[in-house]
C-alpha cells in the first residue's frame, strides 16, 4: 500500500463546482421543461373538457336513458332467471 506523493496531492485536490455556462444552461432547460408542463396541463384540460361536452350530449339524448334501463333490467332477468 505504498502510494505516490503525485497520486496523494490529486486525491487531496478539492473537485471543481460547475462552470458557468454549465449553471446557465442547467437554469435555461429548466425553464424549457416548465414550458412544457403548462402546454401539457393545457393539453389535458382540453380532452378534458372534450370528453365532458361528449358525455353530457349522450346522456341528455332521449333514447340513452331508455338503452340503458332496458340493458339493466335483461341484467336482472338473466340474473334472476339463474337463482332456483
Amino acid at each position: 500500500m505504498n502510494t505516490t506523493t503525485t497520486e496523494m496531492a490529486v486525491a487531496a485536490r478539492p473537485c471543481p463546482g460547475p462552470s458557468k455556462k454549465q449553471l446557465v444552461k442547467a437554469k435555461a432547460r429548466e425553464l424549457a421543461e416548465r414550458g412544457m408542463a403548462t402546454a401539457e396541463y393545457a393539453v389535458g384540460i382540453l380532452a378534458a373538457v372534450a370528453l365532458a361536452l361528449v358525455l353530457i350530449k349522450v346522456f341528455n339524448a332521449g333514447g340513452f336513458i331508455d338503452t340503458i334501463f332496458k340493458l339493466i333490467g335483461s341484467i336482472f332477468d338473466k340474473i334472476l332467471g339463474w337463482l332456483p
